[in-house]
């Protein structure tokens, strides 16, 4: 976070147990922590708060009910304008030069909340900061110990190049799918992927559409079916996702 940032915890001592993925709450606890701090230039305070909260379904905007443990990350920052708010969770939307952000944190958020049937809200006012909160539902069971990265890897479910121009986006997908049991090799462009091809075996290949260079994605995806039939290959673009099949052009 930096020498000029301080990061309070307030974790209520007696917090339940939740049933979440840990690679998933790590990253977005990480994503959280990395947009609090961009927001603070020139330093601040960043609190990561964690207590017991029983909903009734009118006091949030997915109307869960029951139990559940309220985790917030809140700043001293800048704050996020009124007419940026309702976007924020959008894949891709970032307020940040196109260098400095992938507009996929807040959206990897979202999704991690509501994958481990809970919600997410964000509130923020200019000059007096934000705050993330996210309510993950309780689990009645005793918390067990989390997996470790190395059983993890011990599971992995294949070998898969990445093919992405942009580091940001490349980071932030390559994480997620190391978190998933991929063996993930990148490549930042098509004829790097073509040469990567030639010097190992993949069982899947993922590229964005859009890139620099001679080939996009789509001769890529054509090329690599001229040469390899049976390799499928997964054509991610901000909006859609193409999957080529092997032995079949389906999409």
């Amino acid at each position: 976070m930096g020498g000029n940032v301080q990061i309070v915890h307030a974790v209520a001592k007696d917090i339940w147990p939740i049933r979440v993925d840990i690679n998933e709450l790590e990253l977005a606890l990480v994503n959280l922590g990395i947009n609090a701090r961009d927001a603070m230039p020139n330093g601040g305070v960043i609190t990561i708060a964690a207590e017991n909260v029983s909903l009734t379904g009118s006091d949030n905007p997915d109307r869960l009910s029951g139990d559940f443990v309220r985790v917030s990350i809140a700043d001293t920052g800048c704050g996020i304008p009124a007419d940026i708010l309702p976007r924020v969770f959008e894949p891709f939307f970032t307020t940040k030069a196109v260098d400095k952000g992938s507009g996929l944190g807040l959206a990897q958020v979202h999704g991690f909340a509501h994958q481990s049937c809970g919600t997410v809200t964000l509130e923020s006012e200019i000059g007096r900061g934000t705050r993330v909160t996210l309510y993950l539902p309780r689990a009645m069971e005793p918390a067990t110990a989390a997996q470790s990265s190395a059983e993890v890897q011990a599971e992995a479910m294949g070998r898969l190049l990445l093919v992405e121009d942009n580091p940001d986006v490349a980071d932030a997908t390559g994480s997620m799918l190391l978190q998933l049991g991929y063996d993930v090799t990148h490549a930042r462009s098509a004829s790097a992927a073509l040469s990567a091809t030639k010097t190992a075996t993949f069982d899947l290949v993922i590229s964005d559409i859009v890139m620099a260079g001679e080939m996009n994605g789509l001769d890529l995806a054509r090329k690599l079916r001229e040469l390899y039939p049976e390799l499928p290959v997964m054509l991610v673009t901000a909006t859609a996702i193409w999957r080529m099949s092997p032995q079949k052009n389906s999409r």
